[in-house]
């Protein structure tokens, strides 16, 4: 199994049509026919069904778990390639909220700048939401986050900082005002 096996796969899911791939690759067909033939041989299930008579092609349950797997292997290989990216450029593309910019991140200024990272830092200022996808989407390296939970997401390394209460202040006439209990932010 190869990377390139496992693109020809993936795309023949979407596509269901062996020359609509081979004509995005640029190959011919039979190499994309044998290319899938080796994967149902190593994985010892089909993963196409094709029906000759009216030239279908539907993808077995089978198929359809191992393309997951498969949308995994090549979304962390494209985060694998920008990571190393950007190692060769030296720069960090780091992600800081607003509000945990201004009110964490200058005590680790000094630190940065003694270990020469400072400099290096191209920092990206959105919300905690929209870091995190970045994080997931390997569009920035790292990110000091804000969360109301801890992240759950295997691909993370994670550590906390910080834990802050939240306080959350209203006029006296608003409706929040007169309320006993907690509020959710869920």
């Amino acid at each position: 199994m190869n990377i390139k096996e496992l693109r020809y796969y993936h795309d023949l899911v979407i596509r269901k049509n062996f020359s609509k791939v081979a004509t995005h690759f640029g190959v011919a067909q039979p190499t994309i026919t044998m290319a899938i033939q080796r994967l149902e041989r190593e994985l010892g299930a089909p993963l196409f069904i094709r029906s000759q008579s009216h030239h279908d092609l539907t993808v077995t349950a089978s198929g359809l778990q191992f393309d997951q797997h498969v949308q995994t292997i090549l979304r962390e290989l494209e985060v694998a390639h920008q990571e190393l990216s950007r190692a060769k450029q030296e720069r960090i593309r780091f992600g800081l909220p607003p509000i945990i910019g201004n009110y964490f991140f200058p005590a680790y200024t000094p630190a940065l700048l003694a270990a020469g990272l400072l400099q290096r830092l191209e920092v990206e200022d959105h919300g905690s939401r929209e870091l995190t996808k970045m994080l997931a989407h390997g569009i920035i390296d790292m990110a000091l986050l804000g969360s109301l939970a801890p992240l759950q997401q295997d691909s993370f390394s994670t550590q906390v900082i910080t834990r802050a209460p939240i306080q959350i202040i209203v006029a006296p006439d608003h409706p929040l005002a007169t309320r006993t209990t907690g509020v959710s932010f869920q």
